[in-house]
């Protein structure tokens, strides 16, 4: 994680909090790292994984915590978004470029995905617009590079 500049750390009870407030139960995985590091930003240069299944690469802009700054807020992220989410899922991040990263966290649907929701992708339409990026934060995490 050496790669992450975080906003600073959470208690367990703020977690909690904020658990019960959005009625989700975040994975142990990501419930460490907003301990740890309360959300960031990359450190240096830039983050940047490809999608899988169409080539295209994508580049971390933020990933959201507790904070006074809305643009780096979960809460706030998941209020302008509630209604279009699916149940059990929250944003996590957001793409450098346009998009956003969401976790769902129940279901055959499980995982982390990018969500490509201003349709800034060549492959993006309104049938195709989300893309699976991993099951878990951690394997999220792990899948982004530095850009030298």
């Amino acid at each position: 994680m050496n790669n992450i500049n975080g906003f600073g750390h959470l208690s367990e009870i703020d977690i909690l909090s904020l658990e019960e407030k959005y009625d989700i139960v975040f994975p142990n995985d990501y419930k460490e790292f907003l301990e740890n590091y309360n959300g960031g930003l990359p450190a240096k240069n830039y983050l940047t994984t490809h999608l899988d299944n169409i080539g295209e690469e994508i580049v971390l802009g933020s990933l959201l915590g507790i904070n006074e700054n809305e643009n780096f807020d979960l809460g706030t992220w998941l209020f302008e978004y509630e209604d279009e989410l699916p149940p059990s899922s929250f944003i996590i991040g957001t793409e450098y470029n346009s998009g956003l990263f969401i976790m769902i966290t129940i279901g055959d649907e499980q995982g982390v995905y990018f969500w490509d929701d201003a349709y800034e992708l060549k492959s993006s339409s309104d049938e195709e617009n989300v893309y699976f990026l991993a099951s878990t934060f951690s394997g999220f995490l792990n899948r982004f590079s530095v850009e030298e």
